[in-house]
């Protein structure tokens, strides 16, 4: 059953409304806050409704240079009310789009929200301005921050379809999204900038829904070149390769020191390989300083069993502390050296996140930067016995993990 027409409302009403901060959400939205970031901050912010009939189909956008622009010409906004649609046609085609039956979304990803730099409320203020001046229902998901909701991951997606679409089952293939970070290089249309990433694309393929650009999908323009700019997750996942364990393991106490990116595979590699051949696993982040660290990886060598050191041990300084404990207590200490490129460790890093449902929090940029800069191979005239380099093998504790691998993140950006 086609949807009734609305009452129109004139462009003055609206803009006084806006004027006084005043709107008019209509189908009862109403606003919810998911899980929490620290800070009174939540993790996602979501305006849903209990009374809408659940959908189909789904026309998803991206907001900011999508739906809207600043009206100021700024990259970023000056508060709620800087900003006007990306281009006349967009308000006509989203009406139009609510008309033939699609649910409209706004997805958006506003890590100024964690960093401070905005409010929930600004926010909420100006979506809630232009649905006003749609005047048709829209249901918004906003990642407030880098967390597991963030954009290309799929999980506002699908918190959507299993909570806020009264259990309709959607067709994907009448599905769409719509939005600015499409991966297109400078110049990819004369004077236009490089896109910031290709998250809005990727976010589109992961679901298995169309996507579009704004030119392409509100002016009918061809598509534009495009990159990924990161790493295909469906050419490693299809890597084939079994590891010889045998190599790995020593029937005499021994030290282990792991080496590798942050989010490289080495926590991944000692529990499955190490720790159930009674290997103590020795861990910064759980210990918080070096020292303890060494310490228990003394104490540990005493009672007659063997440690790994998991941590990301760059440089030679970092390394030196523990080969010392390990010929003090007179025990071989090893290398393992991950070989997991800086590309691919972007990729775990985020994949991490997502499948501890942000439990374990993406390592920051800045990480891998440090790793970088201190980084120096590892040799045996530092005082190893031996150095193994141990390639990256795809391996999942369950099909839930292995999907969310196989999802395209946004890497490094």
């Amino acid at each position: 059953m086609p949807r009734p027409k609305r009452k129109a409302v004139s462009d003055s009403a609206v803009k006084a409304k806006r004027a006084k901060g005043e709107t008019d959400l209509p189908d009862n939205l109403k606003w919810s806050h998911v899980g929490d970031a620290g800070y009174g901050n939540p993790l996602m912010i979501v305006l849903s409704s209990d009374s809408l009939k659940g959908a189909t189909k789904v026309a998803g956008f991206d907001i900011d240079f999508t739906v809207i622009k600043t009206a100021s010409g700024r990259k970023f906004a000056i508060g709620s009310n800087d900003w006007e649609f990306w281009d006349e046609s967009v308000p006509g085609k989203l009406r139009n789009l609510d008309e033939d039956g699609y649910r409209i979304i706004f997805f958006t990803n506003q890590a100024g929200i964690e960093k401070q730099k905005v409010t929930p409320d600004v926010v909420k203020r100006k979506i809630e301005a232009i649905i006003a001046d749609l005047n048709i229902p829209v249901l918004v998901f906003i990642s407030a921050g880098t967390n597991q909701y963030r954009k290309p991951s799929t999980f506002m997606w699908d918190y959507f379809v299993e909570n806020c679409n009264n259990g309709q089952k959607l067709d994907l293939s009448k599905s769409v999204y719509v939005g600015d970070a499409a991966g297109r290089a400078k110049a990819w249309e004369p004077g236009k900038p490089k896109d910031f990433s290709c998250s809005d694309r990727m976010f589109a393929t992961n679901i298995g829904i169309d996507f579009h650009t704004p030119e392409e999908f509100f002016l009918g323009e061809k598509e534009a070149p495009f990159t990924w700019g990161s790493v295909d997750p469906q050419k490693v996942i299809t890597i084939n390769k079994k590891r010889d364990v045998s190599r790995y393991v020593s029937k005499k106490p021994e030290m282990v020191i792991m080496v590798g990116f942050p989010a490289s595979g080495k926590s991944s590699f000692c529990r499955q390989y190490l720790e159930p051949k009674n290997y103590t696993i020795v861990n910064r982040d759980t210990l918080k300083t070096m020292d303890k660290c060494a310490k228990a990886a003394a104490e540990t060598l005493k009672s007659g069993k063997s440690v790994v050191i998991d941590n990301t041990n760059p440089s030679t300084t970092a390394r030196s502390d523990f080969i010392q404990v390990a010929k003090k207590q007179g025990v071989p200490c090893r290398c393992f050296w991950m070989k997991t490129s800086l590309e691919l460790a972007h990729h775990l890093n985020y994949v991490r996140m997502n499948q501890t449902n942000g439990k374990v929090r993406r390592v920051p940029d800045v990480g891998y930067g440090v790793f970088k800069k201190n980084f120096e191979a590892p040799t045996k005239a530092e005082g190893f016995s031996d150095v193994l380099e141990v390639d990256f093998v795809p391996e999942f504790q369950n099909k839930r993990h292995e999907t969310l691998f196989s999802q395209w993140t946004t890497g490094g950006h």
